[in-house]
């Protein structure tokens, strides 16, 4: 027996581009989508990334053998609530929102049945300096030869890690596990941080005196540099989750940013070049690196997409069929 519907519960981006990656397989899975936004749905509709949108958020949910939860975290605990008792005891669930740890110890609330696993599918590096975050940037390549991050419950079945590591494969992307406060913590510095820089900028410039006039020219390092704001809600989550993390990078940037207050200060431009030109090198190494996803220990097989269409779920499913006659 395999897997026959995937529901997807936030159509954003993040959300879409799964049900897109999922449906330009060969896999099979009937993609239904829910989002609490009917426009957006539909956009999503439109677009191919789901073949059907269900407005009733439980009945998506009851009826999904695996369910993909691509939302915000903070909307996360209400989802929870609301679907935490309609879940079925073979389902996958993948939860995608940002927090790991304070998602995990909501599931372990909320969830009554059903196998929980945190997971996040990672961008690959052609798609990071997009900048792009609406629905209508999502594609089903933004995973291809990236990482797929998994943190599942101590509770799931090992079969259903089985299945969530062969979705990420499915996505294009290496599986790669870790300890879910680990990840949060990590998060801080490039997610969490990256916001309240972006919060600091936008607050300096738009309160300038000269504000008005520099809407007329604030072009892409501007736009690029406060798209971390995008974020809303969920900066303030993961910049809180972790408040010791957090203030120790505030900390080691301010320490930077003095540094270049300095240079500045005392007109070393050879001195600033360099530095610069230095960074500049590390971080096209950073997306080199990424592009070549070479820091990952094993390489991912070929995936059969007839072998994944027919057993998708693999044991997990056969335990199901048994449990089910």
């Amino acid at each position: 027996m395999k897997a026959q519907n995937l529901s997807i519960i936030g159509l954003g981006r993040l959300g879409a581009s799964v049900g897109l990656a999922v449906k330009q397989s060969a896999v099979g899975l009937a993609v239904i989508g829910h989002d609490r936004d009917a426009d957006v749905a539909q956009i999503a509709l439109q677009m191919g990334a789901v073949e059907k949108v269900e407005a009733d958020v439980r009945n998506l949910a009851s009826k999904a053998d695996i369910l993909v939860l691509a939302v915000p975290f903070a909307e996360l605990e209400p989802l929870l609530t609301v679907i935490g008792d309609v879940v079925q005891p073979h389902t996958l669930l993948l939860d995608l929102s940002p927090l790991k740890s304070a998602g995990l110890k909501l599931a372990d609330r909320f969830l009554q049945e059903g196998h929980y696993v945190g997971a996040s599918p990672v961008l690959s590096a052609d798609w990071l300096v997009d900048g792009r975050s609406e629905i209508e940037a999502a594609s089903g390549d933004v995973f291809k030869n990236s990482v797929f991050c998994l943190m599942p419950s101590p509770k799931a079945d090992p079969q259903a890690v089985e299945t969530a590591v062969n979705f990420g494969k499915l996505l294009g992307s290496l599986p790669y596990f870790i300890d879910p406060m680990e990840y949060d913590g990590l998060l801080t510095g490039v997610q969490a941080v990256p916001g309240l820089l972006a919060g600091a900028l936008f607050r300096a410039v738009s309160r300038s005196t000269g504000w008005r006039d520099m809407l007329r020219f604030a072009d892409v390092p501007f736009a690029m540099s406060t798209q971390p704001l995008l974020g809303g809600e969920d900066i303030v989550h993961e910049a809180m989750s972790n408040k010791i993390a957090t203030l120790r990078w505030l900390d080691a940037i301010m320490a930077e940013l003095k540094i270049m207050r300095q240079l500045v200060y005392e007109g070393d431009t050879d001195i600033l070049a360099a530095t610069l030109s230095g960074l500049f090198e590390e971080r096209a190494a950073w997306l080199s690196n990424r592009e070549k996803n070479d820091w990952d220990e094993i390489a991912a097989p070929d995936i059969d997409n007839n072998t994944i269409s027919s057993h998708f779920m693999g044991a997990f499913a056969s335990r199901k069929k048994k449990n089910e006659s």
